[in-house]
């Protein structure tokens, strides 16, 4: 029994550091080369010649011939040579570690998700709870009705009771919690409760802790769980909770609805321990930075700074931020909370978690069927990079006046595609796969 608590106290701790991590990519690695998509499409300058429609080619049946990610849980079978994604907001993330680019993230189904995470939505657990109290519409973006919204308020009202039964960390410590991280940024302490078992809105498997000063706090400082007892700073709080469950292929079932996307982490390399039982991450810059995210390294990397590396997390894990005074305008299920410390706006959060290509460009990543908005200088280039799951195309004008100004032709997941523009306006463009799938261009 001791050796099975032991077990699963390890196995919930490697998950936790791994979510946590947010180190700068490692370099020195020298790992094998990995096989890449298709190169990136030369760069396009476009002006704004009055030039006639342009027939579109046969883009679907291009398309139909791509291989793709065989399951929720798989990575896309070809890799991109070049870093990709926004961390908890896309479908992949890609991140550069050395001269690497390796799998750092899958998170969400496959295809289309329904993401809330937007500020002028209704996505907080506040605003979900006091959209269902006021009887209104259920907004189309939730992609739920009535009903199942009140199932979905039932079960955070219990998550809400769950966290709110530790008045704050020596609390948990008292209940036989034990700290897996330190405070991440955005997001808190990881706090394991190891009797904790499958999904249950009752019992999550961890609860976050935070407090204003516990950011950039190493494991030293921060303190730990001793006998039952804190022994840090006092002042941390709960913020929300982890669930994490076994890695199935299929997105797993949890929440009622469609919002609580759920993530797998790859290519991972926990810190080495300082806790008996528990793989903390002992380096600040290693479990948070407010600078972005890219926690996933190489082997040799990992095996240079002296910690364990996990090729994948065999969970799935998600966060739900239902504590009172920590609402989430990133969205209750989002993986990261603007109004955890360093505190942030859901816009600028959401902007620093993009991965930035290796090279000076502005990325403009392809996430959920949607461009983004994007601006840029004339003569600067931006890159389009396709995050999704399924290909796109970067198409100028409309699907009912497509225009031959630029056309990138067929993106792959991980594919992308560099544009620049020699006169300032609003440049249209679409994706010839998916006609609802529109955007803009602002050059200024």
């Amino acid at each position: 029994m001791r050796r099975l608590l032991a077990l699963t106290l390890l196995t919930l701790a490697l998950v936790a550091a791994a979510c946590s991590s947010d180190a700068e990519p490692l370099s020195g690695a020298d790992p094998a080369p990995a096989p890449t998509a298709t190169a990136n499409a030369e760069e396009v300058v476009a002006d704004t010649p009055d030039e006639p429609a342009f027939e579109l080619p046969d883009y679907a049946a291009e398309a139909a011939g791509l291989a793709v990610a065989e399951s929720d849980r798989a990575l896309p079978p070809v890799s991109p040579d070049e870093p990709i994604g926004a961390y908890g907001y896309s479908r992949y993330v890609f991140s550069q570690s050395g001269d690497a680019v390796v799998p750092s993230l899958i998170e969400g189904p496959l295809g289309y998700q329904t993401r809330c995470q937007e500020e002028a939505k209704d996505c907080s657990y506040q605003e979900l709870k006091a959209l269902h109290d006021r009887g209104d519409d259920v907004p189309s973006y939730l992609g739920m009705d009535r009903e199942t919204l009140g199932e979905l308020v039932e079960q955070l009202d219990r998550v809400n009771v769950a966290i709110s039964a530790y008045a704050d960390i020596d609390a948990a410590c008292a209940a036989g919690l034990s700290k897996s991280t330190n405070q991440v940024a955005n997001m808190g302490i990881h706090m394991i409760d190891v009797g904790a078992y499958g999904f249950d809105p009752d019992r999550p498997q961890m609860v976050l802790f935070a407090n204003e000063d516990g950011f950039g706090l190493g494991s030293n400082e921060i303190g730990r769980c001793q006998g039952g007892a804190w022994t840090g700073e006092p002042g941390f709080v709960p913020v929300g909770a982890v669930f994490n469950i076994n890695l199935s292929e299929d997105h797993p079932d949890g929440f009622a609805g469609s919002i609580d996307n759920w993530h797998i982490h790859y290519n991972t390399c926990i810190g080495r321990s300082v806790e008996a039982g528990s793989s903390v991450v002992n380096d600040p810059e290693s479990s948070g930075s407010a600078e972005g995210a890219r926690s996933s390294t190489t082997q040799e990397a990992c095996a240079e700074r002296g910690g364990r590396f996990l090729p994948i997390i065999p969970s799935w894990m998600m966060h739900a931020y239902v504590a009172d005074d920590f609402d989430a305008q990133s969205g209750v299920f989002s993986m990261f909370n603007p109004s955890v410390w360093p505190l942030s706006d859901a816009g600028s959060l959401a902007e620093a978690r993009v991965v930035q290509p290796s090279d000076d460009v502005e990325a403009a990543p392809i996430i959920n069927f949607s461009f983004g908005e994007v601006s840029v200088g004339v003569g600067e280039t931006v890159r389009f990079s396709n995050s999704d799951s399924v290909p796109h195309t970067v198409t100028a004008g409309s699907f009912l006046e497509p225009d031959d100004e630029f056309d990138s032709g067929v993106l792959g997941t991980g594919q992308a595609y560099d544009l620049s523009f020699d006169l300032p306006g609003d440049y249209q463009l679409f994706c010839a796969l998916h006609p609802d799938m529109v955007g803009t261009v602002t050059v200024g």
